[in-house]
């Protein structure tokens, strides 16, 4: 799925000046503060880059197209020289009075390009970046986020392209995940770069317990809440929770850009102890959900967890999240078997969603 960096030019780009709102000379061209460097980011981080621009009368003697592709030579020439290339560029050559379908606000330049991408797009990760109320308007009709540039801020550098940048590119990893089906009613958040912070009500108190070792030991912001039908029994009730957290976890990385994908740097497996017992835990995130797990016999509760599903919760997580995970337990105490598995998984999960770059890390360029 496409990402999106949808782009206006005059005042965004390069300087508008401000009497006559065109760039008439290759005299008059300045890039915007941190722009090339910004572009750059957006470029490593998998952001195709698409120009649209309104260009009052172009053709005309008050903006002929010479001078205006003389402009565009220049700025294109100079961002490819830090590899930074635009996919596509859209103009409309309208006055406004001619009351066109393509002047932004409206759609009219992007349509056929919408339609020939349709299924290939992910909106909610396309932004526009413009200077006036017309690309935010832009932005608006096309369901997408949009920022205005404002490189003369009296409150400082708040909307410039460093800003929005930051903005774009750092905000948390976040999911929300509900399911509601005739056994169980839940509801998973998750944030991948939280802090630890946990509320976990599922009705079953062991099991609340072991959820909150992800939320703690892996460092993640997380909220479950499930009302199951454990008048039954209480299958039903783990089993949804693994599946609606593996969506979470899937749908908070994205397209996994940059996370170590293993479960740390430096190696691909967490050897945690507790006590007599020790886990051993690998994980690839890599979409090609597998479990292999063994452990000893243990008792047939551990409160109100039945020990039988412990390996059906993380294979139901893997299958969901599309995580390959190895995992052996060894141990005595069925109470810090459980346990330590738990922390050992949260470990390499926070290792495994770890960002250290903007490399998608496969050969085959996607995960």
């Amino acid at each position: 799925m496409k990402k999106i960096l949808f782009v206006d030019r005059d005042g965004t780009l390069i300087f508008e000046p401000p009497v006559t709102f065109q760039v008439n000379t290759l005299e008059e061209m300045f890039l915007l503060p941190n722009l090339v460097s910004s572009l750059k980011q957006f470029v490593e981080n998998g952001f195709e880059l698409i120009l649209v621009t309104n260009q009052d009368g172009i053709d005309t003697d008050a903006n002929p197209r010479k001078n205006y592709e003389n402009i565009n030579a220049k700025l294109f020439h100079i961002l490819e020289t830090e590899q930074i290339k635009f996919s596509e560029f859209f103009e409309c050559p309208h006055f406004e009075k001619d009351n066109c379908n393509c002047r932004k606000p409206k759609t009219g330049m992007l349509d056929a390009y919408l339609l020939e991408n349709r299924g290939k797009i992910d909106f909610e990760n396309c932004y526009m970046i413009g200077d006036s109320e017309r690309d935010l308007g832009l932005a608006k009709n096309l369901g997408i986020i949009g920022y205005k540039v404002d490189f003369d801020a009296k409150s400082g550098a708040e909307f410039s392209w460093k800003y929005i940048t930051s903005e774009i590119l750092q905000k948390p990893r976040k999911a929300q995940y509900s399911r509601k089906t005739k056994e169980t009613k839940i509801s998973v958040e998750l944030n991948l770069d939280g802090s630890g912070k946990y509320n976990i009500q599922t009705g079953l108190n062991f099991f609340d317990h072991m959820l909150e070792q992800i939320g703690k030991h892996g460092n993640f912001d997380l909220n479950i809440s499930c009302n199951g039908d454990l008048e039954i029994d209480e299958h039903h009730t783990i089993e949804d929770v693994a599946i609606a957290l593996g969506n979470c976890f899937k749908d908070a990385l994205g397209d996994k850009r940059g996370i170590a994908r293993y479960a740390d740097s430096f190696s691909t497996q967490k050897i945690l102890p507790m006590d007599e017992s020790l886990a051993t835990v690998s994980i690839d995130i890599s979409a090609r959900p597998e479990l292999v797990f063994s452990a000893p016999q243990m008792r047939e509760y551990v409160g109100d967890f039945p020990t039988e599903l412990l390996k059906h919760f993380y294979q139901s997580f893997c299958i969901a999240s599309g995580i390959n995970m190895n995992m052996k337990l060894e141990g005595e105490n069925t109470h810090h078997i459980v346990e330590i598995s738990f922390k050992a998984f949260a470990r390499c999960l926070r290792d495994g969603v770890k960002v250290l770059g903007n490399d998608i890390v496969s050969t085959k360029g996607v995960l």
